[in-house]
C-alpha cells in the first residue's frame, strides 16, 4: 500500500543544508546503535533454550545485523565527508536514548530495545521505502502527534518533517542540486578533500571522498539504495534483509512456540536515575553498572578517535592511525555489549538483563592535533585498560578486552617521539 507524497524539505542556503545533514548524521548514528543493541541481545548458546537449527539462524541474524551496522557506519562517514565538502565539519554527536518526542518527526521513535518480533517490525518500518505504508512495531507508537513545519524565508534553520529516511536524503539531494545551480559547483564544494575519509583509509562499503556534484549525488544514492533499496539493489537493502529475517523468524516460531531468539535485555537502559523513569530502566546492580560504565567510556572514546581522523594537517598516516584505533575500540565494544545482556539490570526488575546504553557526552569536537592529542588519547586508553583489568577478575571474558586496550595504548604511545614526551 502506498501513501501520499511526503512534505517538501526546504534548504535554501548552505546553513540550512548543513543543518539537515547534521540531522541525517544523527539518524544514521542512532540507527547503528539501535541495531547493535538488538544484535548484542541475541542469544549465543544452545543452553539458552535454542535448538541447533534455531542457534544457526540466530547466529546468522547477528552477522547480518552487524553487516548492516557497518553500512550505517559508512553512511555516517559519507555524510561527514559531504559536510566537509560543503564547508562544514563532520558531526558525531547525538541525543541520548530514548530520544525525546519532538526532537525528530513524530513517526521516528528512537529507543534501545532487545531483539524480538516487535523490534524487528520497528527496524522494517524505519528502513521502508518512501510511499510504503506499513505499521511500526506496536510498542514503538509515538507518544504524541505533532508537526515540524519549515516556514519559508526564515534565516534560522530548523527541523523538518519527513516520514521516511529515504525522503530526508532525497530532500538533501534536491537542495544540493539547487544550490549547485545557483552558486556553481566550485563555490558550493569548497571543503578540502584531504580532510575527508576515503576507501584507502577505511574498508567500508561505498566509502568515497566528495569533490563535486556528481560524487555527492553518488554518495547519497548509495545511502538510499543500501537502506530502502532500488531496482538494482533491492534484495540487498536493509529493508529487504530485515523483511527476510522476519519471515524466517515467523517460520521458526511456527515450528516451536517457545522460540525466543533474544535475551530479556532492558528497554532503554540508563546509567543514572532518570527524573522521568517511565519507559526506562536504571541499571543499579552494582557490578553490572561498572561494566556499563566501561562500555560507555569505550564508546565515547571511539567517537573521539573518529572525530580526530577528519581534517588532519599531518597527512594520511595520522588519519589511518586514528581510524585503526577507533576500529579497535569497535571490536572491544562487542564483548562488553554482549556481556551486559547476560548480567542482571536491577533488583527492581527481576529477570531483566542490562544492555549498553550508548551514553554520550555533551559534544564530540576535534581536539588539537600533535603531541597533546596523542598524550590525551593514550592516557584515556590506559584508563580504559585499567578499568577492564579490574573487571576481568569478575568476568574473565574481559581479559581479552584489557589486552586489546593495552595494545591500543601502546600503539598510540608509539606515535609520540621520545624527545617529544614531557619531562617529569
Amino acid at each position: 500500500m502506498t501513501v501520499d507524497k511526503e512534505p517538501e524539505i526546504i534548504a535554501l542556503n548552505r546553513e540550512q543544508l548543513l543543518y539537515l545533514l547534521q540531522e541525517a548524521a544523527e539518524v544514521e548514528h542512532n540507527l547503528m546503535a539501535c541495531y547493535l543493541y538488538a544484535a548484542f541481545s541475541l542469544k549465543q548458546r544452545q543452553d539458552e533454550n535454542l535448538s541447533a537449527e534455531e542457534l544457526a539462524a540466530v547466529t546468522r541474524w547477528r552477522k547480518l545485523i552487524v553487516k548492516i551496522c557497518h553500512e550505517e557506519m559508512a553512511h555516517l562517514a559519507l555524510v561527514g565527508n559531504l559536510m566537509v565538502a560543503l564547508g562544514g565539519s563532520p558531526y558525531l554527536s547525538r541525543p541520548n536514548f530514548p530520544v525525546s518526542p519532538g526532537y525528530y518527526p513524530c513517526g521516528l521513535v528512537v529507543e534501545l530495545a532487545p531483539f524480538n518480533l516487535d523490534t524487528l517490525d520497528h527496524f522494517i518500518f524505519l528502513e521502508r521505502p518512501e510511499g510504503v505504508d506499513i505499521p511500526d512495531g506496536k510498542s514503538f507508537s509515538p507518544e504524541t502527534d505533532y508537526e515540524r513545519p519549515a516556514p519559508w524565508g526564515r534565516l534560522m534553520p530548523s527541523g523538518q518533517d519527513y516520514a521516511t529516511i529515504g525522503h530526508l536524503y532525497r530532500g538533501i539531494r534536491e537542495a544540493i542540486v539547487s544550490l549547485s545551480k545557483r552558486l556553481g559547483e566550485e563555490r558550493l564544494f569548497i571543503g578540502p578533500i584531504e580532510s575527508q575519509i576515503g576507501e584507502d583509509l577505511i574498508s567500508l562499503p561505498g566509502m568515497q571522498r566528495i569533490t563535486h556534484l556528481k560524487s555527492a549525488l553518488a554518495a547519497l544514492n548509495i545511502i538510499i539504495d543500501q537502506g530502502e533499496g532500488s531496482s538494482k539493489q533491492g534484495e540487498e537493502s536493509h529493508y529487504s534483509r530485515f523483511l527476510n529475517m522476519r519471515e524466517e523468524y515467523l517460520a521458526l516460531k511456527a515450528q516451536r512456540e517457545a522460540f525466543e531468539p533474544g535475551r530479556p535485555a532492558a528497554r532503554n537502559p540508563l546509567m543514572r536515575q532518570p527524573p522521568e523513569p517511565e519507559g526506562k530502566i536504571f541499571i543499579d546492580e552494582p557490578q553490572t553498572a561498572r561494566v556499563l560504565d566501561l562500555g560507555n567510556a569505550v564508546y565515547v572514546h571511539m567517537l573521539r578517535l573518529l572525530t580526530q581522523a577528519y581534517g588532519r594537517p599531518d597527512g594520511h598516516a595520522a588519519q589511518s592511525q586514528m581510524l585503526d584505533a577507533a576500529i579497535g575500540l569497535m571490536h572491544v565494544l562487542v564483548p562488553i555489549g554482549q556481556l551486559l545482556t547476560e548480567l542482571p539490570a536491577s533488583p527492581q526488575h527481576p529477570g531483566v538483563t542490562a544492555g549498553l546504553s550508548f551514553a554520550n557526552v555533551r559534544n564530540i569536537v576535534p581536539g588539537p592535533f600533535g603531541l597533546a592529542e596523542r598524550i590525551v588519547l593514550a592516557e584515556r586508553l590506559a584508563e580504559l585498560r585499567e578499568g577492564a583489568s579490574r573487571l576481568a577478575k569478575l568476568y574473565p571474558v574481559l581479559t581479552k578486552v584489557a589486552d586489546q586496550l593495552d595494545q591500543l595504548t601502546g600503539q598510540m604511545l608509539a606515535g609520540i617521539k621520545t624527545s617529544d614526551k614531557p619531562k617529569a
